[in-house]
């Protein structure tokens, strides 16, 4: 989904760090600018559960195993920790890019992570363009999240949508009215190609799942 893997480690914990019902625990850390920090915990619980319910219930809840022909307590391999909140940072640490060369930040999420899909640009707010463009903005909305952006320079808008991590802005202008097509721009590699309207839907939606890259596009 866009994290980097040479930013992760599985860790063991220390015996002075494992809880008083783990065997054993390990931590899956991932490598922030203030250092490593644990991501996912999973720890072996042994059989620390049943025989506090054993020793309070005074119910026998051991089975029978046919290998070994002897009563064992079942034991809680696993038991897996993940926080939602430290899953978040690691994919905005990770896309975060601040691209000298552009001069703006470029939020490198994988887009099915991204906030917004698309954007949709009209080049001018002047003749049949908005019409054309808020069209596709309708169309494209009705399958997942888009923004329609019209204020500023088109550079201006690029940058803005590189920051918000939209993955692919679709301009339309004056050649859209005769010819029925659009730029579509790559984020991440700001490669620009020629696409028909009619495929927009289709070429957006396999983009976003990934079923193809902005290289496949002719």
């Amino acid at each position: 989904m866009g994290a980097d893997p040479d930013n992760f480690r599985l860790r063991q914990h220390l015996s002075k760090e494992k809880s008083h019902y783990a065997v054993d625990t390990w931590d899956l850390e991932y490598k922030f600018p203030f250092g490593y920090k644990e991501l996912l915990g999973i720890a072996n619980r042994s059989d620390f559960d049943l025989q506090q319910h054993i020793k309070h219930s005074k119910k026998d809840l051991s089975i029978f195993d046919e290998e070994s022909k002897s009563k064992v307590v079942p034991h809680v391999v696993a038991e897996p920790s993940l926080g939602l909140g430290r899953a978040f940072l690691v994919f905005m640490f990770d896309a975060y890019d601040d691209d000298k060369d552009r001069g703006n930040v470029v939020l490198h999420l994988n887009p099915r992570l991204a906030p917004f899909k698309a954007a949709v640009l009209p080049l001018v707010n002047k003749e049949k363009i908005p019409d054309v463009a808020r069209k596709i903005f309708t169309s494209l909305n009705n399958l997942f999240p888009v923004i329609y952006d019209k204020s500023g320079s088109i550079g201006r808008r690029y940058a803005r949508n590189d920051e918000l991590g939209t993955p692919y802005c679709i301009t339309v202008d004056f050649e859209s009215i005769d010819n029925h097509d659009v730029t579509i721009r790559d984020r991440d590699s700001t490669e620009q190609k020629r696409i028909k309207i009619d495929e927009l839907e289709e070429t957006i939606r396999k983009l976003v799942i990934g079923k193809i890259t902005f290289k496949d596009l002719k």
